[in-house]
Parts: C-alpha cells; sequence; structure tokens
C-alpha cells in the first residue's frame, strides 16, 4: 500500500465519521425496521444473488459494512458466523446497536481500514460481500481484491453490487446529465457532505472517489485469482445517485451484480 493510498483512506474515513450522525438522524426508523423478522435491505436483484450462493450456516463477511444492514439482512437468511468490517467507529457503533435492536447480537464487528486489515481472518469465509457505494472509494482497488480474496477459504465467493461505473461518466442534476469521460483515471475531490438520503449539503471534510472502469473492477478480480461466475447490468436505481437516469429515454445501466468464485 502506497503513501498516497493511506492519505486517501484517512481523509475520506474523517468524512464518513462527519457523516455518521448525519445518516442516523434521517433513516430514524431503522431500529425499528430491523426487528421485523422479514427485514432485508438488499434490492431484488442482489437478493437473487446472495440466494444463488446458498448463505444458510455459512460464514459471511461485509466489507466496508457501514451501518451494517446488508450484513444483517444476510444474517437473516438463515447464514452462520458474521462478521462486519468498516473504518468509520461512529457507523460500526451504529451497527452494533442496530443488530442488538434486531435481535441478532452475534453479529461481530471489527473496526479498521480495510487497506490495514490483519491476516487474522484469512481464509474463513465461505462468502464475502461488498454492496453499493464501496469500490469508488478504493484508491488501489488490485490491493482492495486481494484483500478480499484472502478473507475467503478456496471456492469461497464474493459477492459484489455497486454502482455501474458508467456513472462516473455523469454529474448529478435535473436531468443528471454527462460531464466527464469513461476514461478519467484523477480522483474526483469533494467538501459538500456525504448525505445521498436527503441530498443535505454541508461544509464537509474532504474526501476521494475514484473512477474505476468495468475493466479495471474485472481484472483487479480477475489477477487475484477471482474467477467472475455471474455479471448482470441493472437499469434501476441502485445507491442514490443520478437516480433520476433510471427513468430517462436512454437510460444507461445504474448498477451491477458480480460474483466471483476463488480458485
Amino acid at each position: 500500500m502506497s503513501k498516497n493510498t493511506k492519505y486517501y483512506t484517512q481523509k475520506t474515513l474523517e468524512a464518513w465519521d462527519e457523516a455518521a450522525p448525519i445518516h442516523a438522524s434521517i433513516n430514524t426508523s431503522l431500529k425499528n425496521d430491523v426487528a421485523n423478522p422479514a427485514y432485508n435491505n438488499l434490492n431484488p436483484d442482489f437478493d437473487a444473488v446472495v440466494t444463488g450462493a446458498d448463505v444458510k450456516n455459512k460464514s459471511v463477511v461485509q466489507i466496508c459494512c457501514n451501518n451494517g444492514i446488508d450484513l444483517l439482512s444476510v444474517k437473516k437468511k438463515g447464514a452462520g458466523r458474521c462478521l462486519g468490517i468498516d473504518g468509520s467507529k461512529p457507523f460500526i457503533d451504529q451497527a452494533v446497536d442496530l443488530v442488538n435492536a434486531a435481535g441478532h447480537p452475534d453479529i461481530e464487528f471489527y473496526h479498521t481500514d480495510i487497506y490495514d486489515l490483519p491476516d487474522t481472518f484469512n481464509n474463513t469465509f465461505d462468502v464475502a460481500l461488498v454492496t453499493v457505494g464501496v469500490l469508488g472509494w478504493m484508491p488501489d482497488l488490485a490491493c482492495f481484491m486481494e484483500i478480499c480474496g484472502s478473507l475467503l477459504k478456496p471456492g469461497g465467493q464474493l459477492l459484489v453490487e455497486e454502482l455501474h461505473p458508467i456513472l462516473n461518466m455523469y454529474e448529478e442534476g435535473e436531468p443528471s446529465y454527462l460531464d466527464e469521460s469513461y476514461f478519467r483515471t484523477e480522483p474526483f475531490v469533494e467538501s459538500d457532505g456525504l448525505d445521498y438520503f436527503s441530498y443535505q449539503k454541508y461544509d464537509g471534510k474532504e474526501n476521494y472517489t475514484f473512477p474505476h472502469s468495468l475493466s479495471d473492477i474485472l481484472m483487479a478480480a480477475i489477477s487475484n485469482n477471482l474467477q467472475l461466475v455471474h455479471i448482470k447490468e441493472l437499469p434501476y436505481n441502485v445507491g442514490n445517485f443520478c437516480a433520476d437516469l433510471e427513468h430517462a429515454d436512454h437510460n444507461p445501466s445504474l448498477g451491477i451484480n458480480l460474483a466471483w468464485r476463488k480458485i
């Protein structure tokens, strides 16, 4: 991991720490919602991918788990040991509160910058999850995929749901519009906050996102002994970014599901 990687992740995690209480103040019903035995935060297509991985009684890790509601959704589908990893302590604290409210205090959480993850968990899990809004924060995608693969047992599966990389070309607006080259390599720098629920703008800490192409994502996984077994592009909003494009006459793909198996 380079010094630049550490700089970017430290800055961005500070911004996420700042955003955590704002997200909690918006999602005030979550404690009641997660207590429902049928609670499931997964989008239907990704839910089908998770179901296809046959998670019942299997060990599952979520990388960059945020407030843990996706991992909790998988636990409610019958998963065995569940571990969530995230670099923001305030979001980990929220996750602990939510799984306790849901009656699943056995879900574990580990606080670390993902690039500093120790090898304690290597070759431990049957399934690894990465859900919407993770890959774009990763300055070193190949290293990130190496870490994801290291967590899996041989034959284990990495399941990913993410914004489609083509959205890196768009700027949000009314309507959202094309504004960037698909092949941009410089990171985007923002400081107007990370509220993607109500779109509240605030004078926030500087954070960085990285415009990885689809080939970047695929090759980062393939080069780390992960074999692609599923890919599906999605026409609907999965992450509240440029959501209006779902209804555009000529809409791009807004999301993508991917699954790899560790060789």
